[in-house]
């Protein structure tokens, strides 16, 4: 079994961000690498962690997590926010985003979120899935850009993993920030 390492993003050393970076750039769009050129806080939100694997000193797979209480009808929710998920193009097929998920997902076990959450393209909502994600369908999401209240994305699919709670409340999910 391949090696996983989780980093708090206090400890993370620069090399160590700057090869996480380069191989965002090459798993995402150009857009998208445009921004991963200079940082890794996806719309304003640091990791507060990241899991990753090394192959010939390259990061193939990769996970961030954001720490972030979110409300759901008032009710106050720490979710282990997901980000910059990707496993490089050439290392795809061989399970590598399950291993890094899965090692994520314990970690925010042990830190004591309540469950992981995370935003996707419907195309790959089945990747998560296949790891124990649970699509939480037609939901309602709010997210703060600009100091203004605004719906998330439309095409975005909101999906939940439990760790302290089996399931999210009903309602109205507030992320307190932008989505991450």
């Amino acid at each position: 079994m391949e090696q996983v390492t989780v980093m708090d993003e206090a400890r993370m050393p620069p090399e160590a961000d700057e090869a996480i970076r380069r191989s965002l750039c090459a798993a995402f769009t150009e857009k998208e690498a445009a921004f991963f050129a200079y940082s890794r806080a996806w719309h304003g939100s640091p990791p507060s962690y990241s899991v990753f694997l090394e192959r010939d000193k390259r990061v193939v797979a990769h996970v961030g997590v954001v720490d972030r209480v979110v409300r759901i009808d008032g009710t106050p929710i720490r979710a282990a926010g997901v980000q910059n998920v990707f496993v490089l193009p050439e290392s795809r097929g061989g399970g590598l985003s399950g291993l890094v998920m899965n090692a994520a997902m314990r970690e925010a076990r042990g830190r004591g979120f309540d469950g992981g959450m995370l935003f996707c393209v419907p195309q790959i909502r089945k990747v998560y899935a296949r790891v124990g994600w649970i699509d939480l369908g037609k939901r309602e999401a709010l997210r703060i850009r600009d100091e203004e209240t605004l719906p998330c994305p439309d095409g975005n699919v909101a999906m939940f993993f439990p760790l302290r709670i089996s399931a999210l409340p009903g309602g109205v999910i507030h992320l307190h920030g932008n989505d991450w």
